[in-house]
């Protein structure tokens, strides 16, 4: 699998965890049911989100598929 095939992954994960996290929380974050769980939760999902767009729209993507080509 290349780094774009990686990238697209880490960007559905880095969205569906965030997506999880706040469905399972009020909109609000200053509320009590918003925890230190979450909140690393959250932190997760977003650091997946930015390493797949990385990786799928670096450099690096860019030159696996000029080569095949």
């Amino acid at each position: 699998m290349t780094n774009k095939t990686y990238g697209i992954i880490l960007i559905i994960v880095g969205v569906l965890i965030v997506a999880v996290v706040f469905l399972a929380a009020p909109l609000h974050l200053a509320s009590s049911g918003f925890g230190l769980k979450k909140l690393v939760g959250v932190v997760i999902g977003v650091v997946a989100f930015a390493a797949g767009l990385l990786l799928a729209l670096g450099k690096g993507a860019k030159k696996e598929s000029a080569k095949k080509e």
